[in-house]
């Protein structure tokens, strides 16, 4: 099972050189420092835990001195030196809190944020539930204080820089909690538990990769360790070895059976310190899930955990680390400066376009967090697709791989409308503005038709798509967008209004016509829209049409199972709007939309948006005398008004920072 001083991870080339662990020995010197808050059966089952995990002799170079650390242990890469986890508050943990703890176990980060070396097991440690943390917490945190200094590692570059784990974690650890097979008993659950978890079997009789990874396809089949081999202990090959229930209990007991073999090397530490101690019940979960274990998987956890192909996962994964990891960290946590990718609902919205355009376009600084550049010259379509996806399904983010290449096409067309500010803005040359007439890019003709047709009043977009398609049979997305904006371009400019608002008009446009285009993309399916509906995309944001007109206007619930706006803020917001006189001025939306802004400050631009619509959409339904077709011009009128006051306040847009 587990090698009891990690000799596995070693030989694959990683120690931990603050990897910590704990054994379940009794002390050995001194007493127990004093704790409180713990009752003597947590402290006891702690212990036991401990042996369980079988982590002491790892942690004790003097017999003398247990836990002081110091076992020298030598590797491909250099010697490394087990650390002091006594509860010495100098050269020990003695300093530690249980979260310090369980983020070493759970997460492999030390109390200083460093990374832990793979050769701590902590991507087994990480499925330690809770009360098993808090139960070995309490009996580590007693171990008598040892004033051992550590001996420095004697480690190569470039392995003695930690930041070179960014890659390991990112491709071969996945923090999780361990979680029960359905359809298997509680006993096999259990001795699962025990091997994969606690116990870490897969350490010293699974190979490693160059990177100290275990290979998963592998798992179980056999490891050489400090010399010794580490036979396949997969449950094929022990059932083909003759090994039962009864015989390979009655070696994890005392480490011998007549007739068939003594236990030696590494392994015999493990039976004395380790399996001989545990209870009965839980050697015999042990073994009946040792004998029926499952078959290697064919990829590493993380890959096994995400939806996205093996080959996309790595090359998505090099380009996180590559281009994202230095500042938002391994598993996307983020810091105090740079926002969490975990987690982020932003990240994890039903469509994809918001991680599509932060990577292409950047981010201004806002608030605490710092600027972020942009990847739109260094990632092509496909890079920016995958990295999506990635980020969108990585660390059990839940998102859906909806990214496409062409979808990225077409959002990065919509960077070729001029940034306020700049002298092409300014002169608003619209021929250079995502092609047109008499230049490259659309067809010049159907351009010139879509102008037309603009000019007579035709706003709605699918039906300008479908007509550039009708005309360019052949276009890209990307080139569909850019079609449809130069067509616009010279409607907008033969309005009154200043430059930064054509400008703002133009660029709300073509995100708008972006986001249409890419919901007829092959992937996944967008969620229906039963109304306008404002995204997020990056810095502003689009209004999304509804996706057909209905016989009857459904107003969203905010209160439904898929959470679409904070209720918190829709009240707020049906507070705010009260009950006007339907429809209300433009400049009254304008108005409800900048207070409600104002009043909730660190809320989403979108979900502030979408919470005056959901609050608005019950008064237009309850206007008599309306038909279905009025209703909803109403509340489009509406939400158009407060989407674009919402998209002007976009730092991009922003006439007053000007």
């Amino acid at each position: 099972m587990a090698g009891s001083r990690t000799i596995a991870r070693l030989a694959a080339g990683f120690m931990a050189a603050t990897a910590i662990g704990f054994g379940g020995a009794a002390f050995a010197q001194g007493a127990a420092p004093a704790a409180s808050g713990d009752d003597a059966a947590l402290v006891e089952r702690g212990a036991y835990l401990a042996r369980a995990a079988d982590c002491m002799p790892c942690h004790t170079g003097d017999p003398k001195k247990p836990y002081a650390g110091n076992l020298p242990f030598n590797t491909p890469f250099g010697k490394m030196f087990s650390v002091n986890i006594t509860s010495d508050p100098t050269y020990g943990i003695g300093t530690w809190t249980f979260d310090d703890f369980k983020n070493a176990l759970h997460n492999g980060i030390r109390k200083d944020g460093a990374y832990l070396y793979p050769a701590m097991p902590f991507d087994s440690y990480t499925g330690i539930g809770d009360d098993d943390l808090k139960a070995l917490w309490a009996f580590v945190r007693r171990i008598p204080a040892v004033a051992e200094p550590r001996t420095p590692n004697e480690l190569a570059f470039p392995f003695n820089v930690r930041l070179g784990l960014l890659a390991w974690r990112e491709l071969f650890f996945d923090a999780d909690y361990w979680k029960p097979t359905a359809g298997k008993s509680d006993e096999w659950n259990r001795g699962a538990y025990l091997a994969e978890v606690l116990g870490h079997c897969s350490d010293c009789h699974t190979p490693r990769n160059l990177m100290g990874a275990v290979k998963q396809k592998q798992h179980f089949l056999g490891a050489d360790i400090d010399g010794y081999w580490a036979p396949s202990i997969d449950a094929a090959q022990l059932k083909k070895d003759g090994w039962t229930k009864d015989t390979l209990t009655q070696f994890f007991t005392n480490g011998s059976v007549p007739g068939k073999t003594e236990v030696f090397g590494p392994m015999a530490e493990v039976v004395r310190e380790s399996l001989a101690y545990l209870t009965p019940a839980d050697r015999s979960a042990l073994v009946t899930y040792l004998l029926d274990s499952p078959p290697p998987k064919d990829v590493p956890a993380p890959q096994a955990a995400s939806p996205l192909a093996p080959e996309v996962f790595q090359r998505a994964a090099k380009s996180y680390i590559d281009n994202c990891a230095p500042c938002h960290g391994s598993g996307g946590a983020g810091s105090a400066a740079i926002p969490a990718l975990k987690g982020n609902p932003a990240v994890t919205a039903a469509e994809p376009y918001n991680p599509i355009m932060v990577i292409l376009g950047g981010l201004p600084a806002g608030g605490t967090y710092g600027p972020m550049p942009s990847f739109a010259g260094r990632l092509d379509d496909q890079q920016v697709a995958d990295l999506a996806n990635y980020v969108r399904t990585a660390w059990h983010n839940g998102g859906q791989p909806n990214a496409s290449a062409s979808m990225v096409a077409a959002w990065r067309a919509t960077a070729n409308v001029p940034v306020y500010g700049t002298q092409q803005a300014s002169a608003f040359d619209c021929p250079k503005v995502g092609g047109g007439p008499n230049s490259t890019g659309p067809d010049p003709q159907a351009v010139t038709s879509l102008t037309k047709m603009m000019q007579g009043g035709q706003r709605q977009t699918n039906l300008l798509i479908a007509a550039y398609k009708d005309a360019d049979s052949d276009a890209s997305p990307a080139t569909v967008v850019d079609g449809l904006t130069a067509a616009y371009c010279p409607v907008v400019a033969q309005s009154q209004a200043p430059d930064w608002q054509k400008a703002s008009e133009l660029h709300r446009f073509t995100l708008q016509v972006a986001a249409a285009i890419s919901e007829s993309l092959p992937g996944a399916a967008m969620p229906a829209v039963s109304t306008i509906w404002a995204t997020p995309t990056g810095t502003s944001l689009v209004a999304r049409q509804p996706t057909q007109i209905a016989a009857q206007l459904t107003c969203p619930d905010p209160t439904a199972a898929n959470k679409l706006v904070p209720k918190a803020l829709v009240d707020a917001a049906t507070t705010l709007v009260g009950k006007p006189t339907i429809p209300v001025t433009g400049d009254a939306a304008s108005r409800y939309a900048t207070t409600l802004q104002q009043q909730n400050a660190k809320a989403r631009r979108a979900d502030v948006a979408n919470a005056l619509i959901v609050a608005y959409c019950p008064l237009v339904l309850a206007k008599p005398n309306t038909g279905v077709a009025e209703q909803y011009s109403l509340l489009s009128g509406f939400g158009q008004q407060v989407i674009q006051t919402l998209q002007l306040g976009a730092p991009q847009f922003n006439a007053a920072a000007k």
